[in-house]
């Protein structure tokens, strides 16, 4: 168990064994666990870069941002950068593991919202396996030319777009393009404002329109969904940062601690210094 003193999530990197050029590696889950140690999973981490999970047998859990998911043959995750994840190494699956540098990461943004997980078809489990085999190949012969990069990058690209091809989310361009456009001012500016129209004011749209398109994708108002994302980045800081609450309330948008307090109090049932706890004293099992 980790002491108070500890921070509960750990910043992870990009950082290949085999070359600093190589832009996506290929790892298998079980050799990763026995190399990295049980040690390293301990704590949760938050990777600054993509990282893909494909299982071929067994079972097991894998947290994202707070919630668990099941690992079984056919599943696929995705987990994008700044996302918060908890590896349980006491899970008993096959599975290989694709992570890739931020210069090759894909080319759409993550957006709330989106699928963490995917159950792949058998045709789709096939292209995947055929995709990894390729890519281990020109892992093991690897050389840093423009070429072979971009033969790497584009395989890992194919893996992404087989992941979204099965995932059960909308594709981008079946949602309102005022809730994506909403969507990513949040993302690229998430402390700008609490007011929905301080977004909109920049966006070209009106407050009523941003609302109608969030509720017609999400069923919530415009005001929710940003509050939504909120709580998430505050969750997100009082796990991985040793950040005090006044610096966390002003990072989300709040002017006063006490505001902030009472709106992840009512938000989640509980106050923001419990929340910090009960993380650090569970290691992150994924009980929240």
């Amino acid at each position: 168990m980790t002491t108070i003193d500890e921070p509960p999530v750990q910043p992870v990197d990009f950082a290949s064994e085999h070359s600093v050029a190589l832009p996506v590696e290929v790892l298998d889950y079980t050799e990763l666990v026995e190399r990295m140690g049980s040690d390293y999973f301990a704590h949760a981490q938050r990777p600054s870069f993509e990282l893909m999970i494909f299982v071929r047998a067994g079972t097991g859990t894998h947290t994202i941002d707070f919630q668990r998911h099941a690992l079984h043959p056919g599943r696929a995750l995705f987990i994008r950068p700044g996302q918060v994840q908890q590896w349980h190494i006491e899970n008993t699956v096959d599975a290989v593991v694709v992570v890739a540098s931020p210069a090759a990461s894909s080319a759409v943004s993550w957006l709330p919202g989106d699928a963490p997980s995917a159950d792949l078809g058998k045709d789709s489990q096939t292209t995947a396996h055929a995709l990894v085999a390729a890519l281990e190949r020109e892992q093991q012969r690897f050389t840093a030319d423009e070429h072979t990069i971009k033969l790497i990058t584009a395989l890992f690209a194919s893996l992404v777009a087989l992941f979204h091809q099965a995932s059960t989310g909308p594709g981008r361009g079946a949602l309102p393009p005022a809730y994506v456009a909403f969507r990513g001012a949040i993302e690229s500016d998430l402390t700008r404002s609490r007011n929905v129209r301080d977004f909109a004011a920049g966006l070209g749209y009106s407050e009523r329109t941003i609302s109608r398109a969030c509720q017609s994708v999400t069923g919530l108002t415009a005001k929710a969904v940003l509050d939504e994302r909120l709580m998430l980045e505050a969750k997100r800081l009082l796990a991985h940062s040793d950040h005090t609450l006044a610096n966390i309330s002003t990072m989300v948008g709040f002017s006063e601690p006490t505001n902030f307090s009472k709106f992840f109090e009512r938000v989640t049932g509980q106050t923001p210094t419990n929340f910090r706890q009960s993380l650090r004293d569970n290691l992150y099992r994924g009980e929240h």
